[in-house]
Formats: structure tokens, sequence, C-alpha cells
């Protein structure tokens, strides 16, 4: 396994970051030029910040105290993929996740893991979340989604707004089959405490499902 303890960055399909001092507030997870086939899981038993296995076209990984950055070379996302890529985080530090450029194919299991935000700067497609009970409102900010689904807790309340057009909406028990000129909904559970999300798209948004599990 490879250590990364510099900024100076590797390329190796399996990759560990050690925690550095002192103790970090939110650790952040930062894809500098977008990503796709990619799983992120919680890892109780990980003993270090964060662990991955990378397929090719591997991707440069560099580190800035608690801040780890996965950039792809250019061109990277025009080459043949020889299989998915795996992340686990340590889930003894509340996170943050950041992608700048275009995400596709994510599979996010989260559940065990503070949350604290996910952005995507982009354009999304085909992602996935199940996430846990945050300690703090928490939001998923993205530029423009095809294909999103968000599932929670069910005594979790979420809030839904939508900048632009959205088609095939569903939070919950209630579906919206095309709305023009944005939409803004939360679900029936009222935010009453500080556990809550809020899913917002600036952009347009297709086929997105916000739902929970028990």
């Amino acid at each position: 396994m490879s250590v990364i303890a510099t900024p100076a960055g590797v390329r190796d399909p399996h990759v560990v970051v050690p925690f550095a001092d002192p103790a970090p507030d939110v650790a952040r997870l930062s894809f500098d030029s977008g990503l796709a086939q990619f799983g992120l899981r919680a890892d109780e038993q990980l003993t270090e910040l964060m662990a991955a296995d990378f397929a090719h076209p591997l991707p440069l990984v560099w580190t800035t105290g608690h801040n780890t950055h996965v950039e792809y070379p250019l061109g990277a996302r025009l080459l043949r993929r020889t299989g998915p890529n795996a992340v686990r985080l340590n889930p003894a530090v509340p996170w943050a996740l950041d992608v700048h450029g275009g995400a596709e194919h994510l599979d996010a299991d989260l559940t065990g893991l503070d949350v604290r935000s996910l952005a995507f700067h982009s354009g999304a497609t085909h992602l996935r979340f199940v996430l846990g009970k945050p300690t703090a409102p928490t939001t998923i900010r993205l530029t423009s989604v095809k294909g999103l689904r968000v599932d929670r807790p069910a005594d979790v309340p979420v809030r839904l707004e939508i900048g632009k057009g959205a088609t095939k909406v569903t939070l919950d028990d209630r579906w919206f089959g095309a709305v023009g000129g944005g939409l803004v909904e939360q679900s029936s559970r009222p935010r009453n405490t500080d556990h809550w999300y809020h899913v917002i798209v600036s952009g347009s948004a297709d086929t997105v499902t916000i739902g929970s599990v028990a």
C-alpha cells in the first residue's frame, strides 16, 4: 500500500492516507477533475484517514493536512477503464466531499459517517447516496443532475430545491412528473431539530428520488 505523507502526490492503484496532526474538525475529499465509476463507503475498521483502490487510468493523489485531492490526467475520461474504483473513509471524523468536473456512476453508502456537505460543481449522472442521521443541517448541492437517489433515515426531514426544470421527481410518497421554473418542496416531517438534509440543484434535474430507509 502507498502512504501519502507529502503534497507531492503519487499514482498507485492502492492508496492509504494517514491522519495528520492535529486532528481535523472536518476532513475533505476533493475530486479536482471529475469522477466515474466510484464506490464510497465508511469503514469502522480503518485506522487511517482514508484508503482507496483505483482502476486504470490512475489518478494523482495528494494531501494537504486532512484535505485529500484526487486528480485525473487530461483525457483520462476518454480512456477505457479496467474496473470500478473503491474509497473507504474513516468515520471517526466528519467529512465533506467536493467534485469539480463531471461525475457519473457514484454509489456512496455513507451510513455511519458524519457528512457535513456534498457538492458537485458540474453536471452529474447516476448518483446514489445512502445517508445516516446528520449531526447538523447538511447540504447536498448539485449544478444539474440526471439520475439521483438519496435515502436517509425515515425520521430525518429533507428540503428539496431545484432551480430550473424538473422531471420525474419523487419526494417520499409524492411524485412530480414535469415542473417548469423550479421546484421547492420538503418532507412532511417538520424541521424542528438540527438533524435534516437540504438538497439543492441550481440547474435542471431529471429522475430524482428522495426516499428513506428504516
